[in-house]
């Protein structure tokens, strides 16, 4: 008998009614909804549940969105184990960002690539981190320079982002 893969054929398990109803309220901002289904299907979903840590990460993420910046720590124990779903790296990825650790934004980016190189939302990030990295904030002179530093810290959110560019 062959094996069956549960991240393909969905057979063996199906995503929780309260996380999915959780990302309903995520998508549309409501973030008191989306925590209270996140956490509870986090904390009923069985230890055998492919989709535990997936659980885990969203319910991390909607923390951060509402400020609350252990959330990060819901993602990253998510992502210690996980070497499957793409999604974990991502909301990972995106909490770090939104708080500001670049570092560790950048390296969840790139483990979540290594599994799925095509996935929109780490590409759109990883544009969005490499065009930070690219321009500083003073004409010729690197991100790191001192000057680019202190006049970054000073000017930090009062200009405006770079465009896009048009593949």
């Amino acid at each position: 008998m062959a094996d069956m893969d549960p991240w393909k054929s969905g057979s063996r398990v199906r995503l929780d009614d309260d996380f999915l109803n959780g990302l309903k309220c995520f998508r549309n901002a409501d973030w008191e909804g989306a925590l209270e289904l996140f956490r509870t299907a986090d904390e009923h979903a069985q230890m055998d549940d492919i989709y535990q840590n997936r659980y885990t990460s969203f319910h991390g993420l909607v923390r951060v969105c509402m400020g609350d910046k252990n959330g990060v720590k819901l993602c990253r124990k998510a992502a210690v184990g996980e070497q499957s779903d793409v999604e974990v790296y991502y909301n990972l990825a995106m909490a770090e960002h939104k708080l500001g650790f670049r570092e560790s934004a950048y390296m969840a980016l790139r483990r979540g690539l290594k599994i799925d190189a095509g996935h929109p939302g780490l590409k759109r990030l990883q544009q969005e981190i490499n065009l930070r990295k690219q321009h500083g904030l003073l004409p010729g002179m690197g991100r790191d320079s001192f000057l680019s530093r202190v006049f970054g810290k000073l000017f930090r959110g009062s200009r405006k982002t770079y465009p896009r560019k048009r593949e």
